[in-house]
């Protein structure tokens, strides 16, 4: 902008400095920069160049449609539309699979099940299609999930750790800690002296004439 007031300086029209943010809006209402035009004209070519690239692609799959009757095509059509139909439900039970995946994986973890066998275990029950947990989605995972892992813990005790028992084990080492430093700041006591090996009787020093 301060190039244009220079050109119309130049050219003998001096803009009062009170009028110049009043022509400068007026110049941005209808004309661009060089730097905003080319801008707007790049989008404009990438949005062609996108358009143009739709449309040989549809030009190539219509040529598969040449010389075909109105039957033909209409089943050519159905089928490449379920064939799109099941691509898409591929990925979206892909997406869920993987969601589903995470989520148990956290959930393990926050239980304390370590053992790699229990843990695909339990995430094959979990994901079974026919008999496993209904799935509530990314955020609320599986339903009933606490459920079965009570069941679970049944069938092995072993599996993990409940509130309780841990709850008991922490307990449990708080304890073993304490007898330990209590025994660590016990007084000690010096054993006394090693009495003789005659029967508990001390023999007197020899008299020396």
């Amino acid at each position: 902008m301060k190039a244009l007031l220079e050109i119309l300086k130049n050219a003998g029209i001096e803009i009062p400095e009170e009028k110049q943010a009043d022509v400068k809006k007026a110049f941005f209402e209808r004309y661009k920069s060089v730097g905003e035009f080319t801008k707007a004209v790049g989008k404009l070519e990438t949005e062609r160049d996108g358009y143009k690239t739709q449309l040989e692609s549809l030009q190539e799959a219509t040529k598969g449609f040449e010389g075909m009757d109105a039957e033909k095509v209409k089943a050519e059509i159905a089928a490449l539309k379920q064939k799109a139909k099941d691509a898409e439900t591929k990925f979206n039970a892909q997406i869920t699979a993987r969601d589903q995946q995470d989520w148990l994986k956290a959930k393990l973890e926050e239980y304390g099940v370590t053992s790699p066998y229990a843990r695909k275990q339990l995430m094959a029950e979990c994901m079974d299609e026919k008999n496993g947990l209904r799935w509530k989605g990314a955020e609320m995972g599986f339903y009933g999930f606490d459920d079965f892992m009570k069941d679970a813990k049944k069938a092995d005790p072993s599996l993990y750790q409940s509130a309780e028992e841990k709850a008991a084990s922490e307990k449990e080492a708080q304890e073993a800690a304490k007898t330990a430093e209590a025994a660590k700041n016990a007084p000690k006591f010096t054993s006394p002296a090693t009495e003789p090996a005659s029967g508990g009787k001390s023999t007197p020093p020899p008299i020396i004439f």
